[in-house]
């Protein structure tokens, strides 16, 4: 991976994500717990669909007292080494997608697998209004030979594509997806930074001990950015290294 250009540091301003000092300071965060989940298909239907070239959308509606995300799931893999993925919180407009972005997050390539599994995306989001339909969108990413793929639910509606962003066409089936909100329901699982600058991602043993942790971060420059995955190694309940 070619060695990411760190943006140079300004006087008086504290330091940033992205920015050399990065590190030497405190962040905007945002913490993200497992939450509640209101809104999901979770019944696999048959296949796929991949990031090439194409923008995804899955609609989801809030609850009666739903009013904000914390995080989702989409059941994902990837082949090879796309592009990081651009997902994004809009609003509805008559049905589709309006271009009206609430909130973005980037994640690496890395953040999912070569195994199809439901991965948890940090996206916080607040001010939603109850019993109202949103938009899980996401923009394409990687190319014919290197992609995400996103998996059918087992719906006969629910997800829309589109080749530029704004002009959306129904498809007859779902995407396998979960939307949770921001209840402070343990265990921590995503830590987000400088309005996604620096997003963290914390697996848990069965004991309650932390498994791993994932950390992404932005650099300057298109597509550049640091990614990094640890294993916590125990002895009994004793911490002993982190791998």
């Amino acid at each position: 991976m070619t060695t990411p250009t760190w943006i140079g540091a300004t006087f008086g301003q504290l330091p940033l994500a992205t920015q050399i000092n990065q590190f030497l300071g405190t962040h905007a965060i945002t913490y993200i717990y497992t939450g509640l989940s209101f809104s999901t298909q979770g019944t696999a239907g048959t296949g796929s669909v991949n990031s090439n070239g194409t923008y995804y959308a899955q609609s989801f509606a809030t609850g009666a007292s739903n009013t904000a995300v914390g995080r989702i799931t989409l059941t994902m893999t990837t082949t090879l080494n796309p592009t990081p993925l651009t997902v994004q919180i809009q609003t509805n407009n008559a049905g589709a997608p309006s271009g009206t972005v609430l909130q973005t997050t980037v994640i690496p390539p890395n953040w999912a697998n070569a195994t199809e599994t439901a991965q948890t995306i940090p996206i916080p989001v607040t001010g939603l209004t109850p019993s109202t339909t949103y938009w899980i969108v996401t923009q394409p990413a990687g190319d014919a030979s290197d992609f995400f793929s996103f998996f059918k639910s087992n719906q006969t509606s629910g997800a829309s594509t589109s080749t530029n962003g704004t002009s959306w066409t129904a498809q007859t089936y779902g995407l396998l997806y979960n939307v949770f909100d921001q209840s402070i329901n343990q265990p921590l699982v995503h830590t987000w930074e400088d309005g996604n600058a620096r997003i963290t991602k914390f697996g848990w043993n069965a004991n309650n001990t932390p498994a791993t942790i994932e950390e992404y971060t932005v650099a300057q420059g298109t597509n550049q950015f640091t990614y990094s995955f640890r294993t916590f190694n125990y002895s009994g309940m004793s911490l002993v290294s982190l791998t």
